[in-house]
């Protein structure tokens, strides 16, 4: 489990207990979870197959959800 702010590129299988952030131009799968807030740089392209339990901040990314936010 990571605790605080964490960055995520690529494929992410873990638990965030605070802030993830894609950062612009990035592709990222959340398979994981993120208790917390995820934060999608703009020209990022995020998929969310696990579950994200609190906001998501979309500056301008591509977002498509097949798992769970809460």
């Amino acid at each position: 489990m990571h605790k605080g702010t964490v960055t995520i590129e690529g494929r992410f299988r873990g638990m965030v207990n605070g802030t993830a952030i894609v950062p612009a131009g990035a592709d990222a799968e959340i398979a994981g979870m993120i208790n917390g807030t995820l934060i999608a740089e703009p020209g990022s392209r995020v998929h969310i197959t696990g579950m994200v339990n609190g906001e998501i901040v979309d500056r301008g990314a591509e977002i498509t959800v097949s798992g769970m936010v809460g």
